[in-house]
C-alpha cells in the first residue's frame, strides 16, 4: 500500500486515467483523493472497486499492476485464446479498417503549410505528435477496446495512420505555398 505525494494515476480496465492520490489499497478497493480542488478546500477520500483497476502509476514513476492483461482477454469472448502477439495484432488489424482521421488534421497541416510555409511545420508536428483521442477509436465491437493488448495496437495503428494524414496535409500544403511563391515571384518581376 503505497501513497505518493503527488498525481498518482490509475488506469482503469477501460483505458482511461484518473488522476488521483492513493491511499490504499486493499483486495477489493483501491481508496483515493482526488486531485486538489482551486480553493484547496480538503477533499473526501473516494474508493473505486479494485475489479475496474488495470494499474495504479505512482508520482514517484513506479507502477502497481492490479489486474495482469490476460484477465481481460477473457472478459472479451473475441479475444480469448489468443496470445498477446496476436490479441496486439488484431487491434491493428481493426485500426487499419476502422479508423479515421478527423477531417482537420489534414486540413489543419494543409492550411497552415500553405499559409505559413516552412513554420506549417511546427503545427503539422504537433497535430502528428498527439494520439488519437480514445473517443475516436472506432471498432467492430466497442468491448475489444477494454484488453490493454488489443488497444495498444489499435492505438499505434491508428497513429501511424495520423501521422500519415498529417504528412500528406503538410506535402499539400507545401506545394500550395510553393505554386503561390512562384506567381507572386513571377507577377512580381513583370
Amino acid at each position: 500500500m503505497k501513497a505518493g505525494t503527488g498525481p498518482d494515476v490509475i488506469v482503469l480496465l477501460n483505458g482511461d486515467e484518473l488522476p488521483a492520490q492513493v491511499v490504499r489499497i486493499i483486495p477489493d478497493v483501491v481508496r483515493y483523493l482526488p486531485p486538489p480542488a482551486v480553493d484547496n478546500s480538503p477533499a473526501d477520500t473516494l474508493q473505486l472497486a479494485a475489479a475496474k483497476v488495470l494499474l495504479i502509476r505512482y508520482s514517484d514513476g513506479t507502477q502497481k499492476l492490479l489486474r495482469p492483461a490476460e484477465d481481460s482477454a477473457s472478459a472479451v469472448p473475441a479475444l480469448a485464446g489468443l496470445s498477446r502477439g496476436q490479441r496486439y495484432e488484431r487491434g491493428r488489424q481493426d485500426a487499419r479498417l476502422y479508423y479515421q482521421p478527423a477531417k482537420g488534421v489534414f486540413w489543419g497541416t494543409f492550411a497552415s503549410t500553405a499559409a505559413a510555409g516552412p513554420a506549417g511545420l511546427i503545427v503539422g508536428t504537433a497535430v502528428a505528435a498527439t494520439g488519437p483521442p480514445r473517443q475516436s477509436l472506432k471498432t467492430s465491437n466497442p468491448a475489444l477496446l477494454t484488453d490493454p493488448t488489443y488497444y495498444a495496437g489499435y492505438q499505434r495503428q491508428a497513429h501511424n495512420r495520423k501521422v500519415g494524414v498529417a504528412a500528406a496535409g503538410l506535402v499539400a500544403g507545401s506545394v500550395m505555398f510553393a505554386v503561390v511563391a512562384i506567381v507572386v515571384a513571377t507577377i512580381a518581376l513583370r
